[in-house]
């Protein structure tokens, strides 16, 4: 059933995009044509005459009725409107890929688990940006992102001032978002089908860990973040590309909220401790435009 549905809107939104609007007379003329402007003493269409396609207008004082899109299929080719621009406005991208965090493993951290903060670095990216271009190279929008690490290790212990030791695991699941502003530039090839596309974006990251050293912890932190994608768009219609992309995000936390579910605690990190989140993304996905 909601195949059925997304098949019927599909096909409705086709059909308007190709229907063409009626105009007729007081002499009662019609005429197959693409309203273009309608106001108060004038009424504004592009018609085909005889395989010319024509922009012209009529007095309101002579139109007995209009009506848009009242036929199925168009006469006049769109690039033939007045006013039309041969590139698309909004674009919707949605990415997923592979990520890696760049920052560097700190000295604190025991050799012993060097390996395991090492494959905790590689996770999973998802994005999705919304942009609204202004002209044919300047847009502004919207990105998000989100992105995935988890890592685990059996048959760690811990070890007390006294020499006792509790064993258990070790494990991390860590989750960070990314939202905020983007500004957009698009070089487009001859043809319009194809794109290179740069953006920088600055907003809000949230970081968490559902992390467990022997005993369950969730660590929670915010900041500023910065990102700056680069990618390419290849047309595979009208409305549909296949993108690939880099995107470079830098931020760092200098502050962590823990809680054990028993206690919550704030840590402020100091100077050259900060947590760094730095990464580097890897995505490919699907563009859709109009």
């Amino acid at each position: 059933m909601k195949n059925l549905l997304i098949l019927v809107l599909l096909i409705t939104v086709t059909n308007l995009a190709n229907a063409q609007d009626l105009i007729v007379t007081n002499e009662g003329d019609s005429i197959n044509c693409k309203i273009t402007k309608v106001k108060t003493d004038n009424i504004y269409f592009t018609f085909k005459h005889k395989d010319e396609i024509r922009s012209t207008l009529l007095p309101i004082s002579k139109v007995k009725l209009h009506q848009l899109d009242f036929y199925q299929t168009s006469e006049v080719p769109k690039e033939k409107l007045v006013g039309y621009e041969n590139y698309q406005r909004f674009r919707i991208a949605i990415n997923g890929g592979y990520s890696y965090h760049t920052a560097k493993i700190s000295n604190t951290v025991p050799s012993d688990f060097k390996d395991y903060i090492k494959k905790l670095k590689s996770g999973s990216i998802f994005s999705g940006d919304l942009t609204y271009y202004i002209s044919e190279p300047l847009g502004l929008g919207v990105k998000y992102s989100l992105s995935k690490y988890s890592n685990s290790l059996g048959d760690i212990y811990l070890e007390d001032m006294y020499g006792d030791r509790t064993y258990g695991m070790m494990k991390d699941e860590i989750s960070i978002s990314f939202i905020g502003p983007a500004f957009s530039t698009r070089f487009l090839n001859h043809d319009k089908s194809n794109a290179f596309l740069m953006s920088l974006s600055l907003g809000y990251m949230g970081y968490s860990n559902n992390k467990v050293l022997i005993d369950r912890y969730k660590i929670t932190g915010s900041t500023m973040a910065m990102a700056l994608d680069f990618g390419y768009d290849i047309g595979l219609n009208e409305n549909l590309s296949l993108g690939f992309q880099i995107s470079f995000v830098t931020a760092s936390l200098n502050k962590l909220h823990m809680d054990d579910g028993i206690t919550k605690q704030t840590i402020k990190l100091e100077k050259g401790e900060y947590e760094g989140l730095n990464r580097i993304d890897f995505s490919v996905g699907l563009r859709f435009g109009k």
